[in-house]
């Protein structure tokens, strides 16, 4: 009977013992279960946080990869999306450094919201009104093209492009380096049209009929010391003031093509850096005598095509240009005499000696020349290439 109860007894304990363990590992694995599913469900909770929906990409592309935002030609309203669209692209995670809102129905640019777009464009619309501060939370634009818009001087005020305090600079957009404000409806600029702007290097004018470079005009151009390259083509020009050249002192490139003007202009000759000049398709008639080109020293091309009135290219046209490497002088249908020293200057310490510019492509096809000094030619050692076709060349040595 006593080993009976003993042997009883043990079993016993040997169950609980059983029990227990099995309840501890039903236990373990419940917790294990609700762990499971808690971490699952703050890594969908996270990744939720991380990409939301972006509805602005269910009509536009939104290429990631490219870290671009292309909505073109989408007829967009007339005005941009609202604030709760563009938060709903800062929430999906797209980061976006261009951005392309060209050729819509737009009409008026509000406020944008902290965005870190590096080049927007909005060429193609129709806008003509630009809300204050529209670009003061895009700190990082580089490019800003607004060019094939509606825009007036009225509506094209500084304070469209301020931007945030700086203890350096007066509320600048810092990044922004080039502003196309081409085929507008500007006929003048803001004296302080770019006083927000004070690291701009390149700004494109074109196709804006101003007629004259007025006072306000020249002082806004005067005010940009860091321009590089200034495109002023097209714009019914009848002279070019040299004042602003020469406060912009570091301008390299310069395009005139297109206007008015029936002389080579003198305030070139502040233009002390510029490499490269275009005077296509302007009016010039003669380029010798008082009407030559200042001296340039760092001129590498120039382009004087397409001139219909130009005859004559006259002794010491081109002498103060002596880093001219590229010469275009083409399709000028009446353009019928080039001196054979056009190019030729003469050496300050040895009279009887000329210095020539060391030419390496001169393009002269489709003129009216019926002969050509062959003297022209050989001072140029270093010549690539030389066109001359399509001129009336008269081949009768005798």
């Amino acid at each position: 009977m006593k080993l009976f109860s003993k042997i009883l007894l043990i079993s016993v304990a040997v169950c609980s013992t059983l029990v227990l363990a099995v309840e501890d590992d039903q236990s373990k694995a419940s917790n294990s279960t609700k762990d499971d599913t808690s971490n699952a469900t703050k890594k969908q909770d996270q990744d939720t946080d991380q990409k939301l929906p972006n509805p602005l990409c269910a009509s536009c592309t939104c290429d990631a990869p490219q870290k671009t935002f292309k909505c073109s030609s989408m007829k967009l309203s007339s005005k941009l999306f609202n604030t709760t669209g563009w938060a709903s692209l800062n929430d999906s995670g797209l980061a976006v450094d261009v951005m392309l809102l060209d050729r819509n129905g737009i009409t008026e640019v509000p406020v944008f919201p902290n965005l870190d777009v590096r080049v927007l464009d909005l060429s193609h619309n129709n806008i003509s009104v630009i809300a204050k501060k529209a670009f003061f939370a895009l700190s990082k634009l580089e490019v800003l093209d607004l060019s094939y818009n509606m825009l007036t001087t009225k509506s094209l005020v500084p304070a469209v492009f301020e931007g945030p305090y700086s203890a350096d600079d007066y509320e600048p957009l810092g990044q922004l380096r080039v502003l196309r404000l081409g085929y507008n409806q500007l006929h003048s600029l803001d004296a302080d049209l770019f006083e927000h702007m004070p690291n701009l290097q390149e700004l494109s004018l074109v196709s804006n009929v101003f007629k004259t470079i007025d006072t306000l005009t020249e002082n806004a151009l005067s005010s940009v010391r860091t321009l590089l390259s200034l495109d002023l083509s097209y714009m019914e020009l009848n002279s070019v003031p040299g004042g602003f050249l020469n406060a912009i002192g570091d301008l390299t490139h310069l395009n005139l093509t297109g206007n008015l003007l029936e002389t080579i202009p003198e305030g070139l000759r502040f233009a002390q850096k510029l490499k490269w000049l275009s005077l296509d398709e302007n009016p010039v008639g003669n380029i010798q005598g008082d009407h030559v080109f200042p001296a340039l020293k760092s001129l590498e091309y120039l382009s004087l095509s397409y001139m219909s009135p130009l005859k004559v290219i006259g002794r010491g046209a081109f002498s103060g240009l002596q880093a001219l490497q590229e010469v275009h002088i083409s399709n000028n249908p009446v353009l019928s005499y080039l001196h054979v020293d056009a190019f030729a200057r003469e050496d300050p310490d040895d009279p009887t000696r000329q210095n020539w510019p060391r030419v390496k492509r001169f393009y002269l096809h489709n003129n009216n020349l019926s002969s050509l000094d062959a003297q022209l030619l050989t001072h140029w050692a270093e010549m690539e290439l030389v066109d001359i076709r399509q001129n009336p060349w008269n081949c009768d040595c005798d």
